[in-house]
């Protein structure tokens, strides 16, 4: 499959697309439900100067070093490699698997980058009044120059529903949230630090960070009869500084809420 996407004046004034995408994928239907597949991506993005409008780095020349504009290589090229897996829908279990590494973008610092993601999927359903269903995504980039991590995000969720009655529902959703960027660079180049120019004018280095994020919800359901059902629930969002410790937590938002509805019959 091929996909390339131009800027708006690139496009009519017959130039170069900024994006070219190359995809060659294959799969398998097994006997009894399983699948698999394998892809291979061959990619190429041309540098868009307005992304990168707030970078600068400082540069040494003949003693004297000055601030200057960031000025990307003219584009990236790609490899990436892709495996996707899952299993039959049993009665009570199925599981999926999304893999994908190889060469990729680091348009955190405009450079190439060796990218690892993952996406897991799992529903379980033990009984006719219990479903679990859980997911877990993991995706990174590591700088070829060094080895050294600039990005990495991980979000592992998990939902729990359960039917007490006919007319009793409840339900937990639990989400993590950890994200963490290295201080950025100059990567290509120079390697020196990435510097942003901020509303005021002044120049701010792009200094590391970091993102521990939970949150969960609770939602609680009643409906006797049709037409009359009654909603309830509740959220928090709670922080902590390092990832998926679960200790330290600091709550940084809460929320409720109820839902009333009655169906009147003339």
């Amino acid at each position: 499959m091929d996909d390339f996407t131009w800027q708006y004046r690139k496009l009519f004034d017959h130039g170069d697309a900024i994006e070219k995408k190359y995809h060659f994928s294959t799969g398998a239907a097994l006997r009894g439900g399983w699948q698999a597949g394998a892809s291979v991506y061959w990619e190429t993005f041309g540098f868009d100067s307005s992304l990168y409008a707030q970078y600068r780095y400082a540069r040494t020349a003949n003693g004297l070093t000055d601030t200057v504009r960031f000025t990307g290589v003219p584009r990236i090229f790609n490899r990436d490699y892709v495996l996707n897996f899952s299993t039959p829908t049993w009665n009570t279990f199925s599981a999926s698997l999304l893999l994908i590494f190889g060469q990729d973008e680091n348009f955190f610092e405009w450079a190439q980058a060796n990218i690892l993601y993952e996406n897991w999927t799992l529903a379980w359903r033990p009984t006719q009044k219990l479903r679990v269903d859980g997911t877990y995504q993991m995706q990174g980039y590591v700088r070829r120059s060094d080895g050294s991590t600039v990005q990495i995000g991980r979000i592992p969720r998990l939902k729990v529903e359960y039917q007490l009655s006919r007319a009793i529902f409840v339900r937990l959703v639990g989400e993590y949230d950890s994200s963490k960027q290295d201080a950025l660079r100059d990567e290509t180049r120079t390697f020196a630090p990435i510097l942003l120019l901020q509303p005021d004018g002044t120049l701010a280095p792009a200094a590391a960070t970091t993102r521990n994020t939970l949150r969960a919800d609770w939602l609680f359901s009643y409906q006797p009869n049709p037409g009359t059902v009654l909603f309830a629930g509740y959220g928090s969002t709670l922080t902590e500084p390092e990832a998926l410790r679960f200790r330290s937590f600091d709550r940084t938002s809460d929320s409720f809420f109820v839902k009333l509805t009655y169906l009147f019959r003339m």
